[in-house]
Parts: structure tokens; sequence; C-alpha cells
């Protein structure tokens, strides 16, 4: 072989060896910059969904307000800290508040939240009840971008949870003072910007995304739509009322009769009736004029929960139950607990307005799911939730 061959042969020999070198590089930054983003995402996703967990179950729980959310921690202490200025919010997770451990993402960092405004100040108009809206749009980096939540105005987010993830070189996370969490308050310095939108911005209206991670964006988040939080909240609702009608029936031995669907001013109870919304007013209109041995709660009323609260008695447990038709007749709830026909009282919660539902006009079709339990007769039916049913269905007794 002549030399020239012989050093052309070396030399792709060399070349050759060089781009695989090279290539091993790449694809070993690329494998473990995957592995590192899923090492991160194993250990912050469980931390976002136990936090979005503990916001509903503090909502749902709320003494004053069923549906509230605490405000977001604007002093890095884990405490809430509401301002009373109307508008969304933006902070650190208050998870001292939320009375659970600090919560930090797989970098080692505390959770950041966003707030709807309407769902932290207390009270609020219009009330916090099933039907409230949030007013926070999440999009992904798309292109164009798909809407997350809020393509309409029902889905819109009440509430979103990010993990900051590690800082990159322009991200100043100094603290200013002592703190569990470390670092400081100013978002720009944990939150991050893709496709022109700032998480660390309070916008009107108010946008984030969800972007994929990359050189300049790091940010992991989940949120809380109205249909996520308003289920355990209708529960606790209907669960208050129920204990409201347990006691009426052990201290007067039978339960108050309905509002009629027409009274949507002062709720009273109408004699010999057996459907309808929950009686505010009893001792007036009614032939027991027996009240609540308990008030209801304040927030009942205010928020607007007497429009979305129905009732049903058996006419064997009214109040003249000769008069109650059919006379001497009991309750039957479908897919509820067995014996299915022999409930005394029954609380429907309506859950949010369906697509088909239009509570501007009030009828029943337009609050509760049907048809069992939109046609007027003693039978109801429970169901899980779906695009066509979400009324929160609870026996009262036995």
């Amino acid at each position: 072989m002549s030399g020239g061959l012989r050093q052309r042969g070396v030399a792709a020999v060399v070349f050759l060896a060089i781009f695989v070198i090279i290539l091993i590089g790449v694809l070993t930054t690329a494998f473990g910059g995957r592995s590192v983003q899923n090492e991160f995402d194993a250990k912050t996703l469980p931390v976002l969904a136990a936090a979005k967990e503990a916001l509903i179950a503090y909502a749902a729980s709320h003494p004053t307000a069923p549906g509230r959310l605490p405000c977001p921690d604007t002093q890095n202490d884990g405490l809430e800290h509401c301002t009373g200025i109307a508008g969304d919010q933006l902070g650190r997770l208050p998870w001292k508040t939320l009375g659970i451990p600090i919560p930090r993402d797989g970098s080692g960092e505390c959770l950041w939240y966003a707030v709807s405004g309407n769902f932290v100040e207390a009270p609020v108009t219009p009330g916090i009840n099933s039907d409230a809206n949030g007013t926070i749009k999440v999009v992904d980096d798309a292109s164009p971008p798909n809407v997350l939540a809020g393509a309409t105005v029902k889905s819109l987010a009440i509430a979103v949870i990010f993990a900051p993830g590690p800082p990159f070189d322009t991200n100043n996370r100094t603290p200013l003072a002592p703190s569990q969490c470390g670092g400081n308050n100013n978002a720009a310095n944990y939150l991050d910007i893709k496709g022109g939108v700032n998480n660390a911005n309070i916008a009107v209206p108010a946008q984030y995304v969800a972007g994929t991670p990359g050189p300049t964006f790091n940010d992991r988040l989940v949120y809380i739509t109205p249909a996520d939080l308003f289920p355990s909240v209708e529960r606790r609702v209907a669960g208050e009322i129920k204990k409201r009608l347990q006691t009426y029936f052990a201290t007067y031995g039978y339960y108050p009769y309905p509002s009629t669907m027409l009274d949507t001013t002062n709720f009273a109870c109408t004699q010999y009736i057996t459907r309808g919304r929950l009686p505010e007013t009893i001792h007036s209109t009614c032939s027991d004029n027996l009240d609540w041995p308990a008030a209801l709660p304040a927030w009942y009323h205010s928020d607007g929960w007497d429009m979305l609260t129905f009732y049903s008695i058996a006419p064997a447990y009214c109040a003249s139950p000769a008069s109650c038709l059919p006379v001497g007749g009991l309750l039957t709830l479908q897919n509820g607990p067995v014996p299915l026909n022999n409930k005394q009282a029954l609380v429907i919660e309506a859950g949010r307005a369906l697509p088909t539902q239009d509570r501007s006009i009030n009828t029943i079709g337009n609050y509760l799911d049907g048809p069992e339990n939109t046609d007027n007769n003693d039978t109801y039916i429970t169901l899980p939730r779906s695009p066509t049913f979400n009324d929160i269905v609870v026996v009262v007794a036995p």
C-alpha cells in the first residue's frame, strides 16, 4: 500500500473515532439530561398532586365560606397573607396555613401558587358556590398554544401550583431573611417565561404556561378547575344540611316541609309538599310552626347555596303524614345504599350547570339531572359524575 493511501486510511479511522466520541457525548448529554428531568419529575409531580389535594381539602372544610382558598404566602413564612385588594394573587404556597409538611420540588425549592381573586376574598360577590368560575387561563407551548384550562369561562382555572425547579444563571435566589424555604419573594427568580407567557406575572386576564422543559424553562405546574374543586365542597354543604335535618327530626319527630321552586326570596316552607328546595324559613308558613333548632350557616344564604340545595322527604315522615301523598310512602334511591326503597329524606346538591342547563330559568331541569331526579316522584338516582350528571345525592336517614 502506498504511503498516501495509508495516510488517508489512518485519517478516516481517526475521523470515525472522533465522530463516535462526539456522538457518544451528544447521546450521553441528551439521555443524561432526560434522566435528570425524569428524576426531577418523579420527585416533583407527587408533591404537586398532594398540594392540589390539600388546597381542595382546605376549601371543602373552610369554616365560614366553603370553597374559599387561602391567599398566597407573600412573606416567605408559610402563612397566607391576604391584602384585601381585589384581583388575582401570586406568591408561595402557604403550607403552614394548609397544615401540611413543607412542600419542596425535586430540586428542593418550595412551591409557588396563583389563585383567582374571587376565591380568596370573603365575603365575595358573587358568592362561592358550584356555579362560580375561576379567572385563570392555562396554556401549553405548542404553536399555536393549546388551551389546557379556560377554553370557556366555565373552564377557567381557580388556582395554579408551580414547582419552580433549579435556578438558571439569571435567577438570583439569594435569601433576604432567614426562612424555612430560603430564597426571596421575587417570583421572577423562580418562575419562567415560555411562548411569550410569563409565569412570574399577574397578568390581566391571568395566564400561565405549562411548557416543555428546556434551557430557559423548567417550571412544572398543576391547576385546579371548578370541576376539580366543587364536588368536595358540595358534599360538605350537603353534610351540613344533613346534620341539621337529623337534629330537626330528633327534636320534633318529623322533617320540615320543603320550599317551592317558585320562592327564591324567603325560601319558606310550604304545607304538605314533599320536594323542593331546602326551607330557610319554617316558622311562618307551615302548620308545624317549628323553626330550625340550630340556625343554618350564614354562608348558606350569602354564597347562594340556597338556590342549589334541594330536598325531598318521604310522605310518611312529614308533619302531617295523612295529608302528604302517597300516604305512608317512603323514598327510593336507585344505586344508593340497600335497601333502596326505605329512605326518609334526601338532600341533593345541584352540581355546576351542565351545558344543557340555563339557570336564569328557574325550573327543576335546569338544576338537577334527569330523568329520575327531575320527574317529581319519590324515586331518585345517584350516578358517577359524567358530562350529563353531577348531582350530589346524600341520604339523611336511615
